[in-house]
């Protein structure tokens, strides 16, 4: 692992500032003065199972105990639906027809700058620990540090599901390296973004302290986030870190993972800033994924590039009482993605939605067909009270008191997608585009081990 000396980076500093001058960072800021950040990302987690959102809190005790330190975010929602889109969106700032990553275990356009190019360029050593989710980075996608999972999996881990796969997808996090990085002589702030494979499928088993299943899954995830939160004690990084907590979507259920319903975008996010956000505090306003990468460069004293389709949270963190959205907006790409019938995946299903904080509006594009993961037919249009009914189980696109509403919300919805150059079905052909051959013969891929 590189691991660059207090001389030598003085050595490039100079170089670095006109560098850095482009994006209005200044210079004359130490290292100091500028906190360290900590991101930590579950996978395909459900709010509903995090002690602090309401769940059995012996199951998330680091979570809940960075809630109790920090702010716990009610109305945060990711863009899209499924691992890659959102990954990719949190890495770029971007929507995902825009970075090119809005299909699943698709990737960026060439071109498209992300956190840790910006994090290098704003003084901060950057570096990525699991999996990033992103199969083909742009042209420009460079971590100045990865540090990969270990070869031995985590306790009451199944076997692979597919011969494709490795013993397991749920490895343990080489921490002997995230210490290794910590202590560093190299006194630039960091970025760590750390990505989980759980409480993602398949389900560990029984765990010595009686979970297993979902909830042995989502515990672990847990112990390893605490893991992170003992090291910064240890090396005294604790009070100049800020730490963000956040999952990249529900899991694998109707109605969640694969739709645009609130159920597979609401996910839980909790941000520690020791000093400045208020401990124990709740914000209830509409905040995205897409956020995070702005208020990064806020908190390294730079402004974010105009490039990026989110806003700041710094005064929010700051204030408390400070509204970024008035709509929230998502889309979701449906070829590739995981089914049994893979002559499915390659037809597009796109989705796109806009959401308030009174009413969601769900256009299905394709609506003709099943949806290929689902396999359920849906309407072109859905539109719901989300106060009154927050499982979206009521339709209200036909009635007739609701045209006025439904229409205000198709018409910013086309404004969106006119504005980020999203074509809908045609999006979604080209995507295909993207994959290299092993992804589109699929047949060796479904033979489960025996």
């Amino acid at each position: 692992m590189e691991d660059l000396t207090r001389r030598n980076f003085m050595k490039i500093a100079g170089a670095g500032c006109a560098m850095l001058a482009t994006t209005g960072f200044n210079c004359s800021t130490s290292a100091k003065d500028r906190p360290n950040i900590l991101i930590y990302l579950a996978d395909d987690q459900f709010k509903s199972s995090v002690g602090c959102y309401g769940a059995e809190p012996s199951h998330t005790p680091n979570i809940d105990k960075l809630a109790e330190e920090g702010v716990r975010f009610t109305n945060c929602f990711t863009p899209s639906s499924i691992c890659t889109p959102n990954r990719g969106v949190l890495l770029s700032g971007m929507y995902p027809i825009r970075n090119g990553a809005h299909a699943n275990h698709s990737g960026f356009k060439d071109g498209v700058k992300s956190l840790p190019n910006y994090m290098k360029e704003l003084g901060y050593r950057a570096c990525i620990v699991g999996k990033d989710g992103i199969q083909k980075p742009s042209d420009l996608y460079e971590w100045e540090f990865r540090i990969e999972k270990s070869d031995e999996t985590v306790p009451a881990a199944p076997p692979a599901k597919y011969e494709w796969m490795d013993s397991s997808r749920h490895k343990k996090t080489r921490f002997d390296e995230v210490e290794e990085f910590l202590g560093s002589e190299d006194k630039r702030p960091f970025c760590i973004f750390h990505a989980a494979s759980l409480p993602h499928d398949p389900e560990l088993g029984k765990l010595p302290n009686g979970l297993e299943g979902y909830d042995a899954s989502n515990w672990y995830m847990d112990h390893e986030l605490g893991k992170y939160l003992e090291l910064l004690e240890k090396y005294g990084l604790a009070k100049n870190t800020i730490v963000i907590y956040t999952n990249d979507n529900e899991a694998q259920k109707p109605r969640t993972k694969n739709t645009l319903y609130d159920t597979g975008l609401n996910v839980p996010m909790v941000i520690r800033w020791p000093g400045k956000a208020k401990p124990g505090s709740t914000n209830e306003e509409l905040v995205t994924t897409l956020d995070i990468l702005p208020t990064l460069f806020e908190l390294a004293g730079s402004t974010p590039p105009e490039t990026l389709d989110g806003k700041s949270m710094l005064k929010m963190l700051k204030s408390g009482e400070y509204k970024l959205h008035d709509e929230l907006y998502f889309s979701y790409t449906g070829v590739n993605v995981g089914n049994a019938d893979w002559k499915r995946v390659k037809t597009p299903y796109p989705i796109r939605a806009v959401r308030n904080k009174k009413y969601k509006y769900i256009r299905n594009l394709n609506h003709e067909i099943p949806n290929p993961k689902q396999g359920w037919i849906k309407p072109y249009e859905e539109l719901y009270d989300i106060q009154k009914d927050p499982l979206e189980t009521n339709n209200l696109a036909d009635l007739k008191e609701m045209q006025s509403v439904k229409n205000e919300l198709s018409m910013k919805m086309d404004e969106w997608m006119e504005k980020i150059g999203d074509e809908g079905i045609e999006e979604e052909i080209r995507a295909l585009e993207k994959y290299p051959p092993k992804w589109r013969d699929k047949e060796k891929y479904l033979k489960k081990k025996r």
